[in-house]
């Protein structure tokens, strides 16, 4: 479990989000809201939104605006661009959290990781965020 979680407000915006997502290499953060998680927000949700408001634009084309950040000039995407930054994390965290507890074990961290299928889980001790587990950690765990 990582004790110092990248975490992120409700209304903090999408660039914000992509930017800290490149440059600290992770592909999803809780998100939290008077030291409460609230949701999650991952690269998978920007790409949903991405393909909703650029469905012209080629997978590749989609996914380069992400990493080159947003280059409000490139391929004449500039107006539509424009609207997805201003869109916030509260329009597309998932809500439904699921997290664990710090006394859970690692087999139990990846039952309900493979379970619920998802990548990360907020690890919550008296309704607050302690930490985060995610399914690189368990693969660590097996070197160790």
């Amino acid at each position: 479990m990582k004790r110092k979680v990248i975490c992120f407000s409700p209304n903090d915006s999408l660039l914000k989000v992509a930017k800290v997502f490149s440059e600290k290499n992770i592909s999803g953060a809780p998100v939290v809201e008077n030291k409460k998680v609230v949701g999650i927000i991952s690269e998978t949700d920007i790409i949903k939104v991405i393909r909703l408001k650029l469905p012209n634009a080629t997978p590749t084309a989609q996914l380069s605006f992400l990493i080159l950040n947003f280059l409000k000039d490139a391929f004449g995407f500039k107006k539509e661009l424009k609207k997805i930054s201003q869109l916030t994390v509260k329009n597309l965290m998932s809500k439904k959290v699921i997290s664990i507890s710090p006394e859970a074990s690692i087999v139990e961290a990846a039952e309900m990781m493979e379970k619920y299928d998802v990548q990360r889980l907020p690890v919550v001790k008296n309704g607050k965020l302690v930490g985060i587990i995610s399914r690189a950690d368990l693969v660590k765990t097996l070197i160790k």
